[in-house]
């Protein structure tokens, strides 16, 4: 695994062609979701990958915020996404997420951070 950044607000890591986001804040606004893309665009610098989201502390996310990241013009570096959920809470929050926000990528929810990989193993580019 290399870690690609490491800030504030997000760890990124790239483990076999998929980038594995750690968010660290446990409330994330539209201010603070558009530093982490804006960083994450950075580091990506236009390539596209399967991501593993693991929302860890993760508690609250403002409506704003939601809609900013299923908007298309995020997506754009995204190829699928999964979710990796630890609480009834984390649950909560991503299905509403999917349910009501519908982001333009495929995402799926999983308990097991493997079944995630597993599954966005698929979407990995082959160089």
């Amino acid at each position: 695994m290399k870690t690609l950044l490491d800030n504030e607000y997000h760890r990124l890591d790239l483990e076999d062609g998929i980038i594995i986001a750690t968010w660290k804040n446990s409330f994330i606004d539209l201010d603070i979701a558009k530093k982490m893309v804006e960083s994450r665009l950075e580091v990506l610098q236009g390539k596209q990958y399967p991501f593993l989201i693991k929302m860890k502390s993760f508690r609250e996310c403002t409506k704003e915020a939601r809609e900013f990241y299923a908007s298309a013009q995020i997506s754009k570096d995204y190829i699928a996404g999964a979710i990796h959920i630890e609480s009834i809470l984390e649950s909560f929050i991503a299905n509403f997420f999917i349910a009501v926000n519908k982001p333009k990528t495929n995402f799926k929810i999983f308990n097991s951070e493997a079944k995630a990989k597993k599954w966005l193993a698929q979407y990995v580019k082959k160089d």
